[in-house]
C-alpha cells in the first residue's frame, strides 16, 4: 500500500514537472510583448498593446492608441514608448490631472512589470508582460464582460456605466450628448409566429444595420428584450432627429428571411434625448424623456421618431 501511494506522489509531480515544463516551452516559443491592462475604472478589463516602433498615446481621443472614457483625462494625456531597444518608458503629455505610478506624480518613469499607473482621476493602468496567447484570452474575457452574446452590442450594465460619465462630459466639455431609446416594433409578434430562432436573426440584422451606420465613438447597446440604447456625443438636438430617422429608414427598408422562408418585415420605434453643452442634468432625467418619447412614438402609431431636449434652468450660464 505504501508503495503504490508513493508511486502516485510520484507520479502526480511529474506530471506537474511536465505541465510546468511544457507551459514555459509555449512561452519562450511565442514570445512575451506588452500591455497596459485597464484595472481600475470605467475601461475595466481593456487592454492596450504597446508598439516597439512608435508611441502609443494614451487618451479621450479617438486618434489615441489607447482610448479610454474617463472625463478626467486628458485628450492626449501620456504616451508611452519603447527606448533604446530595451525598456518602456511613460511620459506625460502635458495632462491636466498627471500620471502617479506606485503613487508618486511623474513626468517620465521607467516601467517594470507590474507597475500600476493612476491617470485622470480614476483610472489605473498595470504594465505587464504576457504572451499573445494570455492576452487573447483576457481581451476575449473582457469582451465578454461587457457584450451582449447575442447581438454583439455593448450590454445594459456597460451602458449604466457609461451614460453618467458621457453626461458629466458634455456639461464639462460644453457639447451636447444625444441619447435614443430604441424598440423594435411587435417584436412578441415575430416570435410567435415565426419561432425565436427567426426572433435571434432579426435582433442579430437589425443589430449589425445599426452598429455600421454609427461612428465609432458612438455607444450602442442591448438595454433589454428588443430595446436598445444608442449615446451619441457631440449630436444636437436637429443632429439626434437626423439621425433616428436615418436608422428608422434603414430599419424599415431592410430584407430579413426567416428560416421558413418568409419575408419578415420589421420597423423601429425611437425615443430621442438631448442634454445641450453646458446644462447640468442626472441620468435619470434623461432616461425618463427618451423612456416617455418611446412612448409617444408608439402611440402615434410606431415606426417614428419622437425627440426632446432637456432645458437649461432659468439664468444658468452655458457660454
Amino acid at each position: 500500500m505504501k508503495k503504490k501511494r508513493k508511486d502516485r506522489k510520484r507520479t502526480d509531480l511529474t506530471l506537474q514537472l511536465d505541465r510546468s515544463t511544457l507551459i514555459e516551452q509555449m512561452r519562450d516559443f511565442v514570445g512575451r510583448e506588452a500591455f497596459l491592462i485597464v484595472i481600475g475604472g470605467i475601461d475595466l478589463g481593456c487592454s492596450f498593446p504597446l508598439s516597439t516602433t512608435e508611441a502609443t498615446v494614451l487618451g479621450r481621443d479617438n486618434d489615441c492608441g489607447g482610448v479610454i472614457h474617463d472625463d478626467g483625462i486628458s485628450k492626449h494625456h501620456a504616451e508611452v514608448v519603447f527606448e533604446n531597444r530595451e525598456r518602456y518608458v511613460i511620459r506625460d503629455l502635458g495632462s491636466t490631472n498627471g500620471i502617479y505610478v506606485d503613487g508618486h506624480k511623474i513626468l517620465q518613469h521607467v516601467l517594470k512589470d507590474g507597475d500600476k499607473i493612476l491617470i485622470g482621476r480614476r483610472t489605473i493602468l498595470k504594465f505587464m508582460l504576457q504572451d499573445p496567447v494570455e492576452m487573447e484570452f483576457q481581451r476575449q474575457m473582457y469582451q465578454s464582460s461587457v457584450r451582449d452574446s447575442l447581438t454583439g452590442a455593448y450590454n445594459r450594465k456597460h451602458f449604466d456605466e457609461r451614460i453618467s460619465s458621457e453626461i458629466s462630459f458634455t456639461r464639462r466639455h460644453r457639447i451636447p450628448l444625444t441619447l435614443m431609446m430604441i424598440d423594435l416594433d411587435f417584436f412578441k409578434k415575430v416570435n410567435d409566429t415565426h419561432g425565436h430562432q427567426a426572433g435571434d436573426q432579426v435582433l442579430i440584422a437589425i443589430s449589425n444595420t445599426i452598429m455600421d451606420a454609427l461612428r465609432e465613438e458612438d455607444i450602442f447597446a442591448r438595454y433589454g428584450g428588443e430595446e436598445f440604447m444608442v449615446m451619441a456625443r457631440g449630436i444636437n438636438e436637429i443632429g439626434g432627429m437626423a439621425l433616428g430617422e436615418r436608422l428608422r429608414c434603414m430599419i424599415e427598408e431592410m430584407k430579413i428571411t426567416a428560416p421558413d422562408g418568409v419575408s419578415i418585415p420589421v420597423t423601429i420605434s425611437l425615443g430621442v434625448g438631448t442634454v445641450p453643452g453646458g446644462v447640468a442634468a442626472r441620468s435619470t432625467h434623461l432616461m425618463k424623456l427618451v423612456d416617455d418619447n418611446l412612448y409617444k412614438a408608439k402611440k402615434n402609431g410606431r415606426n417614428c421618431v419622437v425627440t426632446g431636449c432637456i432645458r437649461a434652468e432659468p439664468g444658468e450660464d452655458l457660454t
